[in-house]
């Protein structure tokens, strides 16, 4: 024996079997496109990113050229102001005319490998030690001629000797460091920028500068 559905049931079971498929496309399709779109979506926007850093490098690329031909001129006047590292002992004669004008006397030096590293490719660092003697207003007044005497130099150290006090203003007597940095063009086109080996120093002139003996 049959049993007929009404029509009113019908239509709700239709509508209930719609709203179940409805639902499982839903979460399974049309839930699932929407996150796939978007991860692409984030995934284009990435690349576009990138695009837009590229076609920003690749204008500057033609300026960058240009600084870092500038960069390579500039570093060649600047070696080119170094003194030669086979004629440092002019440098020592400046620092004894510095010493002389001061009023200081310079009683000698030595000589020695400079430890700096990072250096461009030729250019020699050399220590000097300065023994010198004098007042204090003029050993001052020589220490900031080594300060300013040029660029291609810095003082890296001053002891002062205090003798005992028999005077307001005594002689004394001071060692001071100074690193001048010269160039060998010998090794411009061997060595390499940022080295960390330290040169072996050029060796003392046979005389030593007028009014100071090594």
């Amino acid at each position: 024996m049959s049993t007929k559905l009404a029509p009113r049931n019908i239509f709700l079971i239709v509508l209930a079997v719609c709203l179940l498929v409805g639902a499982l496309w839903y979460v399974m399709r049309f839930q699932a496109r929407q996150t796939e779109i978007s991860g692409l979506q984030s995934e284009l926007d990435s690349v576009n990113a990138r695009v837009l850093t590229l076609r920003t490098n690749a204008a500057r690329l033609p300026a960058l050229r240009e600084e870092v031909a500038n960069l390579t001129t500039e570093q060649q006047i600047f070696l080119s102001a170094l003194p030669q590292t086979a004629n440092y002992n002019a440098v020592l004669d400046e620092v004894r005319l510095n010493a002389s004008a001061a009023g200081a006397e310079m009683s000698g030096f030595t000589v020695a490998n400079g430890n700096v590293t990072g250096l461009p490719a030729g250019v020699r660092p050399i220590s000097l030690n300065l023994n010198v003697s004098g007042q204090f207003g003029q050993l001052f007044r020589f220490l900031r001629s080594l300060e300013t005497m040029s660029r291609f130099s810095t003082v890296t150290s001053v002891n002062l000797q205090l003798p005992q006090a028999t005077s307001f203003n005594p002689t004394l007597e001071s060692t001071m460091g100074l690193t001048v940095y010269t160039f060998d063009p010998t090794q411009a086109g061997t060595g390499t920028e940022g080295s960390g080996g330290t040169p072996e120093a050029p060796a003392a002139p046979s005389t030593a500068p007028a009014g100071g003996t090594q």
